[in-house]
């Protein structure tokens, strides 16, 4: 057999093993986001203060889309959900996800707007904070900022019974615990 037709299927053979084994390679990057729900954005603990009342064990589904290739913080909202026990549907607590946009949402009626050095605001049903400044360069994204948004389900926000102040303490520690664990992730802290 001539060894030159030998050539294309070897380095086929040697791509696809140095493919496999960086995505197979332990970083701490993949063991931050295993550790904790949302891509490693949030502790169970902290998913959890945005809650609706009616009992059921807490649960994360992370929806992914977008591109290969693409890093997956960019591509994958977070769903935190409470699991009823039984045939009943999951029921929506809240959303997290992060985006890359160069320029930022103006802040909803009634929100707070955050101090010490950051950079975004924080509402009952609504939030959005930027990663700090560093941070899009390491994520190699190809904008400004890096935002991350926090939606709360309405029926949270019933069985607060429209406490807004409490609804938005919750929402700060939730939103800002995405925003500090996603700047460790990165190593772009302030």
């Amino acid at each position: 057999m001539n060894k030159k037709y030998l050539v294309l299927p070897a380095a086929l053979v040697v791509s696809v093993a140095v493919v496999a084994a960086i995505r197979l390679w332990p970083s701490p990057l993949k063991d931050m986001r295993a550790q904790d729900p949302c891509l490693g954005k949030l502790t169970e603990k902290t998913a959890g203060l945005l809650y609706d009342g009616k009992g059921g064990r807490l649960t994360v589904d992370e929806d992914t889309r977008g591109g290969a290739g693409s890093d997956p913080v960019f591509s994958t909202v977070c769903f935190v959900n409470r699991d009823p026990e039984g045939n009943a549907a999951d029921r929506l607590q809240c959303t997290v996800d992060a985006r890359p946009a160069n320029t930022l949402n103006d802040p909803v009626k009634g929100a707070t707007r955050l101090a010490d050095g950051r950079s975004g605001w924080v509402s009952p049903r609504q939030s959005e904070v930027q990663l700090p400044a560093g941070c899009p360069k390491e994520m190699k994204a190809d904008a400004e900022y890096v935002t991350v948004t926090l939606k709360v389900a309405p029926g949270v926000v019933v069985a607060e019974n429209w406490d807004d102040a409490a609804l938005t303490a919750a929402s700060r520690t939730v939103v800002l615990e995405a925003v500090d664990n996603l700047a460790k992730q990165y190593d772009c802290e302030a």
